[in-house]
This record gives structure tokens, C-alpha cells and sequence, in this order.
């Protein structure tokens, strides 16, 4: 969770340990103490979906209840010094803005090439056929049927 608000990294770091102590709580009720609800700093963030479903899920586990409270600060529980910016940060507004960083525009002046590839069991002969695509820019370049011992 590079590049994240404060909010959306403190999201991550609990949805692990909520992971990680599954096995040990073995659905013993679980709290959460935070300033505001997870909920939302999930629907106003610049997640990606899978993250939301993710932490979603993580967040609605009939053993962990999620308990507002104004009087922990979570910055105090991290490991690193807090800078002073962060220290009044409010994550709501950190939320509503997107991430000015983040650019649209294609690197036109460099070799970049992505690949993808898919694979398909044809249910009339239980085949399995599998395909790649290099994708250069805004076209492709090769596009074929890859040998049967690549799955």
C-alpha cells in the first residue's frame, strides 16, 4: 500500500492482522479500535476494486467489531517518527481528492511491451488451448495459439 494515504495504509496493515490472528482468535470476538469507520475510507479511496472486495470482506467478519473511538490516535502505533503534515491529516479529505500523481498519458518514447495470455478447456473435447498477445503501444504485435505443453 505504497503511495496510499495514512488511512488506507493503517487499512491495510489490520485487514493483515485481522488475517494473520484468524487462526488464532478461531472466531473469538476480535475489536478494532479506530477514529472512524473503515467503511469509510473503503468507499471514497482510490482502491482498487479487488482491494475493496477484499477489505470488505475482511471488515464484515461476524467476529471482529469495528469500534469508533476519538481517543486513540493510530499514528501512535506506528514504528516510524510521523511527520508533522501527517499528523493532522484527515483522511476523508485525502479521499475525495484521487491521487494527483497518477498520469493518463502514454510513455511514447520507450520500448514497452505488455503481455497476456489466456487459457480454455473446449468442453465438446476437453482440449486445452492456450493463446498469448504482445501488446506495443496501442496495437500488438504477435497473437497466436501457444504449443499444448504451456498451460
Amino acid at each position: 500500500m505504497q503511495g496510499h494515504f495514512p488511512c488506507g495504509q493503517a487499512l491495510a496493515a489490520v485487514a493483515f492482522a485481522v488475517r494473520k490472528s484468524s487462526s488464532i482468535v478461531i472466531g473469538a470476538p476480535l475489536s478494532l479500535y479506530a477514529e472512524h469507520s473503515g467503511f469509510v475510507v473503503i468507499r471514497k479511496s482510490t482502491l482498487t476494486m479487488q482491494q475493496v472486495l477484499g477489505y470488505k470482506r475482511i471488515l464484515s467478519t461476524p467476529y471482529l467489531k469495528v469500534v469508533q473511538c476519538h481517543l486513540v490516535n493510530p499514528a501512535t502505533f506506528l514504528a516510524h517518527e510521523v511527520q508533522e503534515r501527517e499528523k493532522t491529516q484527515d483522511c476523508t479529505q485525502h479521499t475525495k481528492e484521487g491521487i494527483n500523481w497518477v498520469e493518463e498519458d502514454p510513455i511514447l518514447d520507450i520500448e514497452a511491451l505488455f503481455i497476456d495470455s489466456s487459457s480454455t478447456i473446449y468442453q465438446e473435447t476437453g482440449v486445452r488451448h492456450t493463446g498469448e498477445v504482445v501488446v506495443k503501444g496501442w496495437s500488438h504485435v504477435p497473437s497466436e495459439k501457444l504449443q499444448d505443453t504451456h498451460s
